[in-house]
């Protein structure tokens, strides 16, 4: 998710490369922009770090934790020296508190979604790694491949899953950007 946070004073840290920004099963304080380089996301499964994503310049992470009222569900480590911006939990809860009330209802649950989701990938990518222990980082011609293997029924559930996740994610970004125009209007007027 993108987000320009205009009325927020800026905390930045650098970080070194390899550098956790984020440890799983810690409370969250912070939201982080990422300013300056890549970042690598893993995930806990079964006693394995699973990469479950990479974020680039200007991704926000860490603020599901705030909106799912949990401790973090994931690591987040600097891939390369980086530098990112940190908001605090009071900062950002209390920019969502100012939403509309369906808005923030939809964030709720889209956060919730996104963590149940995100959890079943991490299950399935530990799954096929396991069936192709050769394979260090599953890349999506792999899996495409591997889900041919299964039957009908679970490449459909895999699917909706997708699919679900895509507009959780489209979702997301939508809000994003109308919090974006909201908090600009201040500027223009």
């Amino acid at each position: 998710m993108r987000i320009v946070m205009e009325h927020i004073d800026p905390r930045l840290r650098k970080v070194k490369d390899g550098e956790a920004i984020i440890k799983e099963d810690t409370w969250p304080y912070y939201a982080y922009i990422l300013k300056e380089g890549k970042a690598r996301v893993f995930k806990k499964v079964d006693g394995k770090q699973v990469l479950i994503g990479l974020l680039a310049e200007g991704d926000i992470f860490g603020e599901i934790a705030f909106l799912g009222k949990t401790k973090r569900t994931v690591s987040v480590m600097a891939d390369g020296d980086a530098i990112v911006e940190m908001i605090t939990r009071d900062t950002f809860m209390d920019c969502i508190s100012k939403l509309p009330r369906n808005i923030q209802a939809r964030l709720y649950t889209t956060a919730i979604d996104l963590t149940r989701m995100s959890e079943i990938y991490c299950r399935l990518v530990v799954l096929l790694q396991n069936r192709n222990a050769e394979t260090k980082i599953l890349n999506m011609n792999s899996f495409e491949i591997e889900i041919e293997k299964i039957p009908e029924f679970m490449r459909r559930v895999i699917a909706t899953m997708d699919r679900r996740h895509s507009v959780a994610v489209e979702g997301l970004n939508k809000l994003s950007l109308q919090l974006e125009k909201k908090q600009s209007r201040p500027l223009n007027n």
